[in-house]
């Protein structure tokens, strides 16, 4: 596929007089997002001016709707959140947030009784008025209270019960204003990032710093009862023991299984490459740098894209595993 697209950028704004094309009246636009949070951000530098009447200027209202996109595809669908300018400053900073930002900021207090994450979700959407698209049928039933929770931990908290029944990932993010939850699963036609192509530069690094790669479990008097080990990580790396109590009437083998899974050794990798707007949270990339040792499918944890002086960067935070952000909010219901 294409491993590198320039367009100039698209960006409408909706005000009292209606919605106005303003794409020629930023000098910086910059679109991001990550795994921890709910909403993606597009920050502005608008060109202003204190002193020359003749620069065109558009009322940027607080909540005024906004959108940005490349060619027929929309990006960003959001709101100004916040603006700043001054008298010795030809910029005037805009900050705006996806439709995520009513559920990040907005609390509920909920009890549910067999219902699944889906339709939590279009629940609490429809209350909080919020669209919603695509939501990943699990199928799993949940049963828990909240007590002034956020409104995106509530649905976190729904699918991230449910990933521990079915074993898959799930991701919230935004189509243009809908809210979707989709499985996180290898991209189709992954960007390739390889040196001398798109690839400008590349850092990985490894630790076992925080490595547990055998865990005992005892009873609640603190007896031994067994051991769960990554016997060749033992013998590589020497033995890091963590202890886990398994509380009366369950086993903890499982338990102590995902402690060694989430904690072996780390790997971390970032890169910057020309542009893409495939190149989000959520998808994957394939990386080739002989230098660094990457050769990898990667997930993409962070995401930067910066559209300043006709050129279109991206910046990447990467995942060598496939994770979700997790949420235990509430409490398990009364029966």
């Amino acid at each position: 596929m294409e491993q590198y697209q320039y367009r100039q950028p698209w960006v409408s704004v909706r005000n009292q007089d209606g919605e106005c094309d303003v794409s020629h009246m930023f000098r910086r636009i910059e679109w991001s997002g990550d795994v921890d949070s709910v909403c993606r951000k597009l920050a502005l530098e608008m060109i202003v001016s204190a002193t020359d009447p003749r620069l065109p200027y558009v009322y940027l209202p607080l909540a005024g709707g906004i959108r940005m996109g490349v060619g027929e595809q929309t990006l960003f669908y959001g709101h100004v959140v916040s603006k700043d300018k001054s008298t010795d400053s030809s910029t005037m900073s805009v900050t705006c947030y996806d439709n995520g930002f009513y559920l990040k900021n907005s609390k509920a207090s909920r009890k549910y009784k067999g219902e699944t994450p889906e339709a939590i979700t279009r629940q609490l959407c429809s209350t909080y008025g919020v669209p919603t698209g695509a939501l990943a049928q699990t199928g799993v039933s949940i049963s828990r209270k909240f007590s002034a929770a956020a409104v995106y931990q509530i649905i976190d908290t729904a699918y991230t019960l449910a990933s521990r029944q079915t074993g898959k990932k799930y991701l919230l993010r935004f189509d243009a204003d809908k809210l979707e939850v989709v499985e996180r699963t290898v991209t189709p036609q992954s960007v390739i990032l390889s040196r001398g192509t798109n690839l400008q530069t590349a850092a990985y690094g490894e630790s076992m710093e925080n490595m547990k790669n055998r865990v005992i479990i005892v009873d609640s008097e603190g007896n031994f009862l067994r051991s769960v080990s990554d016997d060749a990580a033992v013998t590589r790396y020497g033995l890091l023991a963590d202890v886990l109590t398994q509380r009366d009437g369950e086993d903890a083998t499982a338990e102590a299984r995902d402690i060694l899974a989430e904690n072996g050794v780390e790997r971390t990798a970032s890169v910057s490459c020309l542009g893409h707007t495939k190149l989000i949270t959520g998808n994957t990339v394939w990386i080739h740098e002989p230098y660094t040792g990457l050769a990898n499918t990667c997930w993409i944890d962070a995401d930067k894209h910066v559209w300043q002086n006709g050129v279109y960067a991206t910046s990447l935070t990467l995942n060598f595993k496939n994770e979700m952000r997790e949420s235990e909010s509430g409490s398990e219901a009364d029966e």
